[in-house]
Order: structure tokens, then C-alpha cells, then sequence
């Protein structure tokens, strides 16, 4: 089923041509191939290992986009079917429902298969780094782990936002995962900087001036209200990234949790809120949620709700962006700078929702400590 499904993706990714930001790559890659600097003069807001797909790109025009279906494919099947680290009490069913509803969805299936947006690539890093850290838990699995987020990064720089989730597990600093990340970082960072010199920097500089997009409240309170206050981004990500460090630690929650909750605060106050950023949680939502039913009381039906309204929200929303070229046709124009408003609500009740169930699991766990009721504890 698998392979079959893997090929049918591929084909769909061939069929679909070059479209969206592909068209962009294809620009980036095709100065790469002309021995120019793809970061000068263009809007390449991408790392290293964006360019080096630059040599695949010269071997087909679209076998990184059917490679990014496969990658995506690939690792929705590990995130659903892989080994949790702990006994899975869920069934085959189950697995094979989370990957359709996750990794076969509008969404995943557009933003990979037909708009091969490279956010695939530190997304499935994210994912299997996340995984290789909780799944096996050991010296080789860690360095790994590192040196997989580090691709991730030489990609596009936001998996560093779930580093110190991954890196520091128990109140204790993993040194063979961050040993593994450094290393990766500083030999991709390395080749860049001998290949393109100091214009690899350009990259974090050009992302820190882009505008406001799409699904970020920004983007509404500039175009609706007239308030541009764009420039509160940052500050905010650093103080949501802060808080929700300190309110998770203070917890002692798992990595899971950790890294998928920080991810999400950060992202919350991005400023160029493009859909294809919430990658990383359709894929990692599977192996989530196994973990989660399997040894806790945290994933709540109410939390529950909450999540698929959210995850709901942004499969109506690729789709509409799909059949509309890009919103800019009928009434889905205003939906293109009003949609931020009802996305906004709906994370702030899971975000709600979610920090309520952590903070009334935790009570629990004192009590068992206290020797009242049993572990609901999963392993960090």
C-alpha cells in the first residue's frame, strides 16, 4: 500500500509541472548550475541544502519535486507505523486512519505534491529527529537525531525553535545529540561558506525584513486595519519562545510535547504566516498522537477538538488557496487577508486547551509521587 501510494504521489507531483514557488526554485537552481550566487539579486530566503538540490534539479527539472513527495510519503509512513519507544496500544486500523487523515489530507498532498514547497525538508527533519531522540533513546540514535535537525536547519533555520526540547530531556543537556547537531551544522555551514562566501548569511537578513503574509495576525491588522506593526514579530517570538520554555520545563514535559508546543508558540507570531510552515505538524501529528494515547492522560477530548479544528481550518484553507490561484480570485480575496483572524481564535483556544491539559497532568503526576494514583507519566 505504500509503495503504491508512494508511486501515485510521485506521479501526481509529475503531472502537476512547475507551479507556486517551484517556479522560484527553478530560477535559484538554474543560477546555481551557471556558477552564480543564487542568494544575490533574488528572493532565496533558503540555506545551503536548498541550493544543493540545485544538481538534481540539473539531472531532471522535476526530480526534487518528486522527491520531495517521496521524502513526504516516506516519513508520514514512519511517524504512523514506527516503533514509539513503548508499548503502542493502538491498532493497525488506527495507524493506517492517522496516516490517511495526516499525511493523504488537502493539505499535505497540495503543499508537497502539487506546490513541492521545500518546507518538506526540515519538516521530515524535525519528525525523524524528533523520533530517533523519543523511539530509541540512546548514545548512536542521538547523534544522529542531531545531525539530522542540522540538515534540517542547512534548509531553512526554523528547527532550531524544538533544539533545546530535543537537546535538553529530563532537566539533563544530551551532549551526543547537540555533539551530532554542531557538527553537521558547522561541515554544511562550512561547504556554503567556501561555495558562496559570506552571502549564505543573506538568508536570516532577508527573512527578518520580509512582510507580513497570509495566516498571520500581522498580515490581518496591516491590510484590514491599516496598523503596521509588523515589527512587534520578533519580540514576540523570542518572549512566546521564553515563556512557553519556562512554563514547559517547569513541567518536566517530554520531548513530544516539548517540541511540538514550542514550535507551534513561535510560529503563532511569524510574521510571514505561509501555510506550508505547519508541515511539521501534519507529519509529526501521527507519531504524536500514538505516543500520547499509549502512556497519557494529556490528549483530552477536548484537546482533541480542538486540534482538529485547527489541523481542519488549515486543510479548507490550502484548498480554497488551490482553487482560487492563490486567493486572488472571487470572494476568497478577502479571505486572503481575513483568514488570520479566524486562525488566530482557533490556536488561541488550542493553545489554551493544550496548556491546561499539561498543567492538570502534571498535578497528577505529583499525586502519583505522593503514591495516590497511578504513573500517566510517558517517558521524557
Amino acid at each position: 500500500m505504500l509503495a503504491l501510494l508512494g508511486s501515485l504521489t510521485i506521479a501526481v507531483a509529475y503531472s502537476s509541472g512547475t507551479r507556486h514557488d517551484y517556479t522560484a526554485y527553478t530560477n535559484q537552481w538554474e543560477i546555481v548550475l551557471g556558477g552564480g550566487n543564487p542568494w544575490i539579486g533574488t528572493d532565496n530566503a533558503y540555506g545551503p541544502l536548498h541550493n544543493a538540490m540545485a544538481w538534481v534539479y540539473g539531472l531532471n527539472h522535476l526530480l526534487p519535486k518528486g522527491l520531495f513527495a517521496l521524502l513526504h510519503v516516506a516519513t508520514g509512513a514512519i511517524s504512523s507505523f514506527g516503533s514509539l519507544g513503548i508499548n503502542d496500544t493502538t491498532s493497525r486500523l488506527q495507524k493506517s486512519c492517522l496516516f490517511a487523515f495526516f499525511v493523504l489530507s488537502p493539505y499535505s498532498l497540495i503543499t508537497v505534491g502539487v506546490y513541492a514547497n521545500n518546507d518538506i525538508l526540515p519538516a521530515a527533519a524535525m519528525v525523524l529527529a524528533l523520533m530517533g531522540v523519543v523511539a530509541f533513546n540512546n548514545r548512536i540514535s542521538s547523534l544522529a537525531s542531531g545531525s539530522l535537525l542540522a540538515i534540517g536547519v542547512l534548509s531553512k533555520f526554523y528547527p532550531l525553535i524544538i533544539l533545546p526540547s530535543l537537546a535538553f530531556r529530563q532537566r539533563k543537556l544530551d551532549w551526543a545529540l547537540l555533539s551530532g547537531f554542531l557538527a553537521t551544522l558547522l561541515l554544511g555551514g562550512s561547504l556554503a561558506y567556501w561555495h558562496w562566501g559570506h552571502s549564505a548569511l543573506l538568508p536570516l537578513l532577508f527573512a527578518s525584513s520580509r512582510s507580513s503574509k497570509d495566516l498571520s495576525i500581522f498580515h490581518f491588522t496591516s491590510k484590514v486595519l491599516g496598523a503596521q506593526l509588523d515589527s512587534f514579530s520578533l519580540p514576540l517570538m523570542v518572549v512566546a519562545f521564553a515563556a512557553v520554555s519556562w512554563f514547559l520545563h517547569s513541567r518536566n514535559v517530554n520531548a513530544v510535547i516539548g517540541s511540538i508546543v514550542t514550535f507551534a508558540a513561535v510560529l503563532s507570531f511569524y510574521k510571514v504566516g505561509h501555510q506550508q510552515f505547519f508541515l511539521f505538524f501534519f507529519l509529526v501529528s501521527p507519531f504524536a498522537i500514538r505516543y500520547l494515547l499509549s502512556c497519557s492522560t494529556i490528549f483530552t477530548p477536548k484537546l482533541a477538538s480542538a486540534f482538529l479544528l485547527w489541523i481542519g481550518f488549515l486543510n479548507w484553507y490550502q484548498l480554497v488557496f488551490q482553487l482560487t490561484c492563490g486567493m486572488w480570485e472571487g470572494p476568497a480575496t478577502t479571505l486572503r487577508y481575513w483568514g488570520a483572524l479566524p486562525f488566530l481564535a482557533l490556536s488561541a483556544g488550542l493553545a489554551t486547551t493544550t496548556m491546561r491539559s499539561i498543567a492538570a497532568n502534571n498535578g497528577r503526576s505529583r499525586q502519583h509521587k505522593k503514591g495516590w494514583i497511578p504513573s500517566l507519566n510517558c517517558r521524557p
